[in-house]
């Protein structure tokens, strides 16, 4: 997934257009941005089209006990958005363990507030990948 494979019209298309979200979060997510440690959401519109301006919250803490990271993820799934795609970066990936813990915690808790996850992405130096949707 490269920001260099989006088409002239990305901002006009849903991000649940296959393939679009993750050339988006690597567009959005510079490698600073990664090397902070960056949590992304991208707030979306009822027809799933990214709204204008992208939530990044740096120094997050991968390792954070439970509490901490449900009091993170509930935040941003409390903001109301109709859908979302949620990233969690870094400068080097991240153990599969801990970004299996914020990917789990991120679906219940945009579930528990009627916020559809289009998708969930960890991205770490040149590279983004999405995650499959919990069974």
């Amino acid at each position: 997934m490269t920001f260099e494979d989006l088409p002239p019209n990305w901002t006009e298309l849903p991000l649940s257009t296959p393939n679009l979200a993750g050339d988006v979060v690597d567009l959005v997510l510079s490698e600073s941005l990664r090397a902070d440690n960056t949590m992304l959401m991208l707030p979306c519109d009822d027809q799933d089209i990214g709204l204008p301006t992208p939530i990044a919250l740096e120094d997050t803490d991968w390792f954070a006990d439970a509490s901490q990271r449900r009091e993170m993820v509930q935040a941003l799934a409390e903001i109301g958005a109709p859908s979302a795609v949620i990233a969690v970066s870094s400068s080097r990936r991240l153990p599969a363990e801990v970004v299996t813990t914020w990917h789990d915690e991120a679906h219940t808790a945009f579930a528990a507030t009627s916020t559809r996850l289009i998708g969930f992405f960890c991205a770490w130096s040149g590279h983004v990948n999405q995650l499959p949707a919990p069974r």
